[in-house]
């Protein structure tokens, strides 16, 4: 019970803690505005939630602004918004600085601040605004409306104002396919790519050429096969090249290609071990019957 009676004090004393901290208590608001010689032509002393009316400055005054926060929370910013009165609500955000006794203050010069006060003479709304992290809504207080008048020599001009409308209608173009080749001409040349290699199969039939591997071959099953696998896998080889280079994409290539090349690597060092071997038969053999 004692414990339950502890949490239940500590949960109260951080929603008190929470509270007072959420609100905001501001005194000494200052509002003056100051010719360029230094001279004071207004001043305004402030309480919320009273305005001070309307205000003229011209464009080389300089307006001064105070204030006092009486609060134990320090205020995280403290500002004062300028927003004009057309149609255009342009904003112009103006940061204060608080010192660690509270008291804030800025100084804004017309003349070297924001570009958007040189736009001719308008009038602006002035609201001044205090957030911290502890507290929900900003302490928001209108203090009243200022006109402030464009200069007189270098008046700045206003960007062209961006119109978000329809465009035209973007119409695609696209190419024709392109023309393929006549069948015809397509099978002439193929002929003659595959013409030297019948006149090599011919030549080799009128120089009486014989196979003797071949038939070595055919009395080993086991050489013949792995001559039949290693040849079968260079066809496989240029059967998957010939497959990238019509329909298949790369990566099916190359898994293709890795599986061919391990069958290939084997079964040739089998042919290649077996051609040696004969090879070294024929030499002995050839030594003998010199003898």
């Amino acid at each position: 019970m004692t414990k339950l009676r502890s949490l239940l004090l500590v949960t109260l004393l951080a929603s008190l803690s929470t509270v007072l901290a959420g609100s905001w208590k501001i005194n000494d608001i200052n509002l003056q505005v100051v010719a360029r010689d230094g001279a004071k032509k207004t001043e305004h002393k402030l309480e919320y939630p009273n305005a001070a009316g309307d205000l003229s400055a011209e464009s080389t005054d300089l307006l001064k602004f105070s204030f006092k926060v009486e609060s134990s929370e320090r205020p995280h910013q403290a500002m004062v918004v300028f927003q004009s009165q057309d149609e255009f609500q342009d904003e112009i955000m103006v940061a204060a600085s608080v010192k660690g006794s509270g008291k804030g203050r800025f100084e804004l010069n017309f003349a070297k601040s924001d570009k958007k006060f040189k736009y001719g003479t308008r009038t602006y709304s002035m609201t001044f605004l205090v957030g911290g992290p502890k507290i929900e809504d900003p302490y928001k207080y209108m203090l009243g409306h200022i006109e402030v008048k464009g200069p007189t020599t270098n008046p700045a001009t206003r960007p062209t104002r961006l119109e978000y409308k329809s465009q035209p209608e973007i119409h695609h173009q696209f190419r024709p396919d392109q023309k393929l080749i006549n069948t015809a001409i397509s099978g002439a040349f193929t002929l003659l790519v595959l013409a030297p290699f019948a006149v090599l199969l011919l030549l080799w039939g009128q120089l009486n050429i014989k196979f003797e591997p071949l038939k070595a071959l055919a009395t080993k099953p086991l050489d013949l096969i792995a001559a039949a696998v290693f040849f079968g896998s260079l066809a496989g080889m240029e059967y998957v090249f010939y497959s990238y280079w019509t329909h298949v994409t790369l990566f099916p290539v190359l898994q293709s290609l890795g599986v061919l090349s391990i069958v290939a690597i084997v079964s040739g060092r089998s042919v290649l071990s077996a051609a040696q071997t004969r090879r070294l038969q024929r030499t002995a053999g050839s030594a003998k019957k010199e003898l």
